[in-house]
């Protein structure tokens, strides 16, 4: 990139992050500024005025040194699920990881703590569910999860180096994996989702990070593959036997949600994992699936206590305002809110 068009690209940048056309930015701008200026910004064949730049920073909600920073992340793979949304919501979602993970970043450099992720189960190769089933078991032993109930899975990605983003997305959005600067794997998440999807989600997108498929299988094998790790990451196969049964024939209402409870895993997938290690007769399987999603989010299932999300970004946001490491003007510009938020978030708490 060039420098002198570092704005150019940064308003480019913010403008799909926002998910605006140049059309959608000039209505936003009351007309303030024009189409064809704006297309000149971004091609870097014109400079705004100081007056025109804090225009666009206001609308875009960006501050004005962000459109003068060198841009420091590229996005170098992104697996999008097959027909999950369109290209204008890609871009916007491609813009936005590679925002987060430029202040995510700034902070780890800041404090000194970055983190570097080192892939497991190397040299694996998948072609079938019984190699899930004990690369699932492989990484248990090797991340040294043990075999009981896994507790907040999002925190431990983060503490192996993976990035984790909650987003605020409609129904049919997927969750699904992207990396960064070639080295730094991302998953990103439904933020409305239930804790026990996105757990699954998670698992799965970790799936992709981590296996290697044979060559032969095709895309919607691979996404099974993939559900199916997730199932045995949560639920691994000594563990079921163990503690559910090795050979059932059905499941009561109250033991589904025992078991969504402790396990943080939702009746439905726990359902398609016990048919997929073949303890559970498919027949049974359709009349427990139907009983499941009498609720897309089984509200009518388990308790429904169980927590877990990402936190490693606000605690190194809540690091550098302890440590004094940056002011809390700029804190709230990384943390992507306003002062008062930030201050009933960060400060007051």
């Amino acid at each position: 990139m060039e420098v002198e068009n570092v704005f150019g690209m940064r308003l480019l940048a913010a403008r799909k992050q926002a998910g605006l056309s140049q059309d959608d930015l000039v209505r936003l701008l009351d007309r303030k500024i024009s189409k064809t200026a704006i297309a000149r910004y971004e091609r870097g064949i014109m400079e705004p005025r100081p007056e025109y730049v804090q225009l666009l920073a206001n609308a875009l909600k960006q501050s004005m040194d962000y459109f003068y920073r060198p841009m420091t992340t590229s996005i170098t793979r992104v697996e999008f699920r097959k027909n999950a949304m369109g290209v204008k919501r890609e871009n916007m979602i491609r813009e936005k990881i590679a925002a987060f993970t430029e202040r995510y970043i700034i902070l780890e450099n800041l404090l000194g703590v970055q983190t570097t992720f080192e892939k497991p189960l190397k040299n694996n190769l998948v072609k079938d569910m019984e190699d899930v089933e004990q690369l699932a078991e492989h990484l248990h032993v090797e991340w040294d999860l043990g075999f009981k109930p896994l507790g907040p899975i999002m925190s431990f990605l983060e503490e192996k180096g993976i990035k984790v983003l909650e987003l605020e997305a409609e129904d049919k959005f997927q969750g699904f994996s992207a990396t960064v600067q070639k080295d730094i794997p991302f998953i990103i998440l439904r933020k409305e989702d239930t804790v026990e999807r996105r757990r699954f989600t998670a698992l799965h997108e970790l799936g992709h990070i981590v296996l290697n498929f044979h060559e032969d299988l095709a895309e919607n094998q691979i996404e099974k593959l993939c559900s199916a790790f997730a199932g045995a990451v949560l639920l691994p196969r000594r563990t079921y036997n163990l503690k559910i049964g090795a050979q059932r024939t059905d499941f009561s209402k109250r033991e589904l949600s025992i078991i969504k409870d402790r396990y943080g895993i939702s009746a439905s997938a726990f359902i398609m994992r016990s048919v997929n290690l073949g303890v559970l007769p498919k027949f049974r399987m359709i009349a427990l699936l139907n009983y499941t999603r009498k609720d897309k989010l089984e509200k009518h299932i388990g308790t429904n206590q169980f927590t877990d999300h990402p936190d490693r970004f606000d605690q190194l946001i809540s690091m550098a305002i302890s440590e004094g490491r940056i002011s809390l003007t700029k804190a709230a510009e990384l943390a992507q809110i306003d002062l008062d938020t930030l201050m009933q978030n960060y400060v007051n708490k």
